[in-house]
């Protein structure tokens, strides 16, 4: 738990297990992964509304029902979107955008969220996990999610297109699997020297081709292998504002980038008029919306993005200092919690 704000002021504790309300779920955490934000907030560098338990990813089991919940059963392995109490009636929600309604209480971040035996969320979140996928791997369904926002909802991945991921984090990891899913003809992922052991790596076990922008002239090689015309998409998953710059460069005439990295700063310098003479097309992207999961739970079913080659370590809830070092040191990808372990 987060239990109130500033640097630090977490710990593990015992609570009562939440009793879910009307249109409620309470779900068995079986898998919880760490992500980069949960470390961020034990640092007070991300927005929370503490007291409140952390974790957003997950997997778990339908245990109890309250009153009038609907679409799942007890027993039944599932997944939750990150939505809950979205108004539904701002002309956000009434757009197709709950990810964005000011209203919202995420979980992990504004409710309880998933670093627990038990956590209770809105039965209209949730999803059936495909048979056949683990829990671990089910527990890495919020950032696929991210990842399907990003590039083919967004961004409107094509057939045939040459992609760039900037990036190889979880999101910019799975978001490269999304745009090969969606048939992208050729997709890159590139990084860092401090990616090299662990983030390109894994990009290249997944079979993608990697560049170290340390060590090369990312751009020169994207205009090589276009003939001089430039990516088609370019997916900024780093944060990184010397990113940005560099995927606004790589792009063809016509091309798209989408910016799903958050770089914790009030403004970066971009290459307006360049974007602006060649008709580039710049998206945003945050979070996920409801038709973001289908898909999601669709390429797990089917095999065509594996979250199970990101998990790195797991752990017992106890150990999750240890958990969150490893993360903040960049020697994880997604560790995940096991709340039953070690009790």
């Amino acid at each position: 738990m987060k239990y109130a704000k500033g640097p630090g002021n977490t710990e593990v504790r015992d609570v009562p297990i939440p009793a879910p309300a009307s249109g409620e779920a309470l779900v068995r955490v079986r898998a919880a992964a760490v992500c980069a934000s949960d470390v961020h907030i034990v640092h007070d560098r991300f927005p929370h509304c503490p007291p409140l338990v952390l974790g957003h990813e997950f997997a778990g089991v339908v245990v109890q029902l309250g009153s009038e919940a609907e679409g799942v059963t007890v027993g039944d392995r599932v997944v939750s979107e990150n939505n809950p109490e979205a108004c539904g009636t701002c002309r956000v929600c009434q757009k197709g955008y709950p990810n964005l309604c000011s209203k919202k209480k995420a979980i992990g971040f504004r409710s309880d969220g998933c670093f627990a035996e038990y956590v209770k969320v809105p039965a209209a979140l949730l999803h059936r996990v495909p048979d056949g996928v683990s829990f671990e791997a089910a527990a890495l369904s919020e950032p696929l999610a991210v990842a399907v926002h990003a590039v083919e909802d967004r961004a409107c991945v094509e057939s045939g297109d040459t992609v760039v991921v900037l990036g190889p984090g979880a999101v910019g990891l799975l978001a490269a699997q999304v745009a090969r899913a969606e048939g992208a003809v050729r997709v890159l992922v590139a990084g860092t020297n401090l990616d090299e052991e662990l983030r390109l790596a894994c990009a290249r076990r997944l079979g993608f081709e990697t560049f170290n922008v340390e060590t090369g002239d990312l751009a020169e090689l994207v205009m090589q292998a276009t003939a001089g015309l430039g990516a088609d998409l370019v997916v900024e998953a780093s944060g990184a504002p010397s990113a940005v710059a560099l995927g606004a460069r790589l792009l063809r005439r016509a091309g798209r980038l989408v910016a799903v990295g958050l770089t914790g700063r009030p403004d970066i310098p971009v290459a307006w008029d360049s974007l602006v003479a060649c008709g580039v097309t710049v998206h945003f992207s945050f979070s996920s919306r409801p038709r973001n999961w289908k898909k999601a739970m669709e390429y797990l079913g089917t095999g065509k993005v594996d979250t199970g080659a990101l998990v790195t370590a797991r752990f017992p809830l106890a150990q999750w200092e240890k958990a969150f070092a490893q993360m903040e040191r960049l020697e994880s990808l997604r560790n995940i919690f096991e709340p039953e372990a070690g009790r």
